[in-house]
């Protein structure tokens, strides 16, 4: 009989995976995420918000009473914690919580970090805007980050350089949350993501990706390409610093997707998940270095053969259609550009007649170009062109109006 596996969460990428390895699935989704494919594939399907960690537990004893699991996993940012305490409290393959718990509260890992003299950043936990004023003027000038503290997808995450502008981005980083907000110092440099993979505790640091972000004060993600243009001695460093952080979070078995700066005084921590990263990352890691993350993580946990590894390309790029306060009068070039050299994907959702707000988080971005390449300059030249060869009549709307 096929093994069976509990998925808390997910898209239909994800059921792609556990499909093409033979697995038989039960799964808890969210009720907008509810899709045909996911009903019709899954053994098992209770519709739930899956963020209840005792609701989950009550449906996952329920299931693997009847049908016992082999392992249970989740891919999604807010479905780690249940899926780590179902494979906890079931006794099967999964359990990650220490890991999922010091890095879903950013305040843990900055905590945990300091204690160990790793990447020192200074930060406070601030419950009101005295407490945020008070903080920034202890900066010396510097600015500091506002952010949830239990967020993802830079919902809420703002830079802030003045007192002037401290009552905005506070208002921007509460709106994005119930919980505490996250002070820290802005950490000035370059700016990557690390995606590794771990199995028993030992860690693999697989790609190292540079990040384009949004001009500040935002830090919404608009494109990425790998492999990062890196020195053989910064990668070093960079590898050794993301190794130590795994170790010190008790990371077990599975993907992790950490971000870091480049600063003058070295790499520094800006935050790190138990996941694969998004934004298509997980598929550029796949390209470049023949590393399914997601696969691999199931492979482990159920204790079947490792897949040989077999890179496709030597670099991806990806941009983003990332508009804002507008209404689209017309879309132009699609069939063109999809044509365009090196085009993995071209995902484009603005229609004629679609009114776009303020770029919030990522879920705000209205698809993307995904290229490979020769190399990192190659695959970010057909990115761009690809992306640019797009052309969308564009009318500002201002917000509100």
């Amino acid at each position: 009989m096929p093994k069976h596996v509990l998925v808390v969460g997910g898209v239909d990428f994800m059921i792609d995976k556990v499909e093409k390895l033979g697995l038989r699935y039960s799964m808890v989704q969210l009720p907008e995420l509810v899709s045909d494919r996911h009903l019709q594939g899954a053994r098992r399907f209770a519709v739930i918000d899956y963020r209840d960690s005792d609701e989950v537990l009550a449906v996952a004893r329920a299931w693997h009473s009847i049908d016992p699991f082999d392992a249970v996993v989740s891919f999604t940012e807010y479905g780690l914690e249940p899926a780590s305490r179902c494979a906890r409290e079931l006794g099967v393959a999964g359990d990650n919580l220490d890991a999922v718990l010091l890095t879903r509260d950013k305040k843990k890992t900055r905590d945990l970090l300091e204690r160990h003299g790793l990447s020192p950043v200074r930060h406070r936990i601030c419950a009101s805007l005295a407490d945020a004023a008070t903080f920034l003027g202890e900066l010396d000038g510097r600015p500091m980050v506002l952010k949830p503290s239990d967020r993802g997808l830079s919902e809420g995450v703002v830079v802030v350089g003045s007192t002037e502008a401290l009552a905005d981005g506070w208002a921007w980083a509460a709106a994005a949350t119930t919980g505490p907000i996250l002070a820290e110092e802005y950490l000035d440099g370059p700016e990557y993501s690390v995606e590794s993979f771990s199995l028993a505790g030992q860690h693999d640091i697989v790609m190292i990706t540079e990040k384009v972000t949004t001009e500040l004060p935002r830090f919404i993600e608009v494109g990425h390409q790998a492999p990062a243009r890196l020195a053989p001695a910064v990668r070093e460093q960079v590898v050794e610093l993301v190794t130590a952080l795994l170790t010190l979070i008790g990371q077990r078995t599975g993907p992790a997707h950490t971000e870091i700066r480049l600063t003058a005084a070295g790499p520094r921590v800006i935050e790190s998940q138990t996941r694969a990263g998004g934004d298509q990352i997980w598929e550029m890691c796949e390209l470049v270095t023949g590393v399914d993350l997601l696969s691999e993580t199931m492979i482990a946990l159920l204790g079947l053969p490792m897949p040989r590894r077999v890179p496709a390309a030597k670099a991806a790029a990806i941009r983003f259609f990332s508009f804002e306060n507008g209404r689209v009068a017309g879309v132009h070039g699609l069939a063109e550009a999809a044509a365009d050299e090196g085009v993995v994907r071209l995902v484009c959702t603005l229609r004629p007649g679609q009114e776009v707000g303020l770029l919030e988080s990522s879920t705000s971005r209205q698809g993307y170009a995904l290229c490979v390449g020769d190399s990192t300059d190659d695959a970010v030249a057909h990115a761009e062109a690809t992306h640019d060869r797009v052309a969308v009549e564009w009318e500002p709307v201002t917000p509100g109006s």
